[in-house]
């Protein structure tokens, strides 16, 4: 408890201009109504875990049971505030980052980055997400500086393997850390072989321990491991696919950086922010070298682990077949920016060039997270004005029928031309992630789910939905062809007794 207090004294600025600016720029999330798929099903009350557990996040189904599978959003968000920065501070104390701007305006950052806000979206399991993103960092911490065999050894494994539990792509965490730990030791001229193999002993050992309870999960609760990006497929084809995986590591690399594939950059000019943080930090470190006097041998370990940093930020894209980088899988790149406030700190020139150059990401980020807010507010009072409509419909027809409802909003003519006249470029604004899914899956039955809890949670009204084979037949039919898309007078119509609802073709 000690040594928490210290930790708390040292950084309580941090922790506070942190939490405070995190409050205030996701405070949309406490106070609006945003939502997107997997939110609109997953929210209220979720115990539906088979599929996480399938997916092997089994520890997401220890989290539901703690707190009683309810889900609150607010209560979720704030605590994975708290979480965020506790890892925040663990990492300046394990770098030993001392500048206290660069602390501050670093602890910013990270609390506004697209990464952090895409995780807080998932309310319903954005606690358990950052649990998992403190659990690997504390395994880190904890092997570094506690002396304390039991603490230093068995707990670290133990602590990744709950992390890999709630989400497996939370492997870089660990494993990046680890890596840019052991560069700076290499410059401090504390590198050692036996704790470095040691280290990254502890991470496989954890890995194994992971698969392992995840196979006793599947057999406990009887759920075959899902097919979901390949995650099932596991063999000695996956090995040998590995190099051309590694390939792709170093291109997810390049795209979240410097492209708009993975998070919009070109918009808010980030990846010219970018090149000039890259440039900062090659110059900081080849200071370090010249500063240090490096060996030749280390020199070429050091550039060795500068070259495997895009495998570890990207690691679930090589273990796991047919996975592409996503922001809520991107958790990694979040490290950089300790590695560069470590260079940067203690040169006064480039301390203040990190200053400004921080500063003017915060702000690409903020604009970024706060575009994205309202984006999916717009989303929700679109598809609130168009429910209310078909509901006023469907009980002129007859509420007690069955109902269908086809189409996707996002393919309305009316309703994306209404979306872009009405928001102008801020949808270009958002940072490609969530706000770019539709707030209803196209698959027929999370589509009919999510219609049925909108309408029931958001309206008051119960509608019943007919069946899948129903739903093609209906989809086949002449009288389906004939009808008009939303909002005309002919797309919502009796077709065989059940009202049709058309949105789009």
């Amino acid at each position: 408890m000690k040594k928490v207090k210290k930790l708390i004294d040292g950084y309580k600025l941090v922790i506070l201009v942190s939490f405070v600016v995190a409050i205030v720029i996701h405070l949309p999330l406490f106070t609006k109504n945003i939502l997107t798929a997997d939110i609109l099903l997953n929210t209220g009350y979720y115990s539906f875990y088979s599929w996480e557990i399938s997916l092997g996040r089994f520890g997401l189904y220890i989290v539901g049971l703690l707190k009683g599978f309810f889900v609150i959003p607010q209560l979720e968000i704030f605590l994975s505030f708290l979480l965020f920065i506790g890892s925040i501070i663990l990492i300046f104390d394990l770098f030993e980052i001392k500048n206290k701007v660069i602390q501050v305006l670093c602890g910013i950052l990270i609390s506004v980055s697209p990464i952090v806000s895409a995780t807080l979206l998932f309310h319903y399991c954005a606690c358990a997400y950052s649990f998992a993103f403190f659990a690997s960092v504390l395994a880190i911490y904890l092997f570094v500086k506690s002396k304390h065999k039991f603490v230093k050894y068995v707990i670290p494994s133990f602590l990744i393997t709950l992390s890999l539990s709630m989400y497996q792509a939370y492997l870089a965490i660990p494993l990046t850390l680890l890596l840019l730990w052991w560069m700076i030791q290499i410059l401090k001229k504390k590198f050692h072989w036996k704790e470095f193999f040691i280290s990254f002993g502890i991470i496989v050992l954890a890995v194994l321990f992971y698969f392992i309870l995840m196979k006793l999960s599947l057999l406990v609760f009887h759920v075959d491991l899902s097919s979901y990006r390949g995650a099932s497929q596991f063999g000695i084809d996956t090995i040998l696919d590995i190099p051309s995986r590694i390939i792709n590591a170093y291109q997810s690399f390049y795209q979240y950086y410097f492209t708009d594939s993975i998070v919009s950059n070109s918009n808010m000019f980030m990846q010219v922010f970018y090149i000039v943080m890259f440039i900062l930090l090659f110059i900081g470190i080849g200071y370090s070298f010249y500063q240090n006097k490096v060996s030749f041998k280390y020199s070429l370990l050091f550039i060795l682990f500068f070259i495997l940093i895009p495998v570890f930020v990207n690691i679930v894209t090589i273990i796991l077949p047919d996975t592409e980088i996503q922001l809520l899988m991107s958790s990694g790149y979040l490290l950089i920016f300790f590695f560069v406030c470590y260079f940067m700190q203690d040169k006064r020139v480039f301390s203040i060039l990190t200053v400004f150059l921080f500063a003017l990401i915060i702000r690409g980020y903020i604009i970024q997270d706060s575009a994205t807010y309202q984006t999916l507010e717009h989303t929700y009072q679109k598809t609130y004005q168009i429910a209310d409509d078909i509901r006023n419909q469907i009980n002129e027809l007859g509420y007690q029928k069955q109902v269908m409802i086809a189409g996707n909003l996002d393919y309305n003519a009316y309703y994306t031309k209404e979306s872009s006249t009405e928001l102008g470029n801020i949808s270009t604004y958002t940072y490609g992630f969530v706000s770019n899914y539709s707030l209803f899956w196209d698959e027929y039955t999370n589509m009919k789910n999510g219609w049925s809890r909108f309408m029931e949670q958001e309206l008051g009204t119960s509608i019943t939905f007919v069946s899948s084979d129903t739903y093609q037949e209906i989809l086949d039919s002449s009288e389906y062809q004939k009808m008009e898309c939303y909002p005309s007078n002919k797309s919502i119509q009796l077709v065989d007794d059940v009202i049709v609802v058309k949105l789009a073709n």
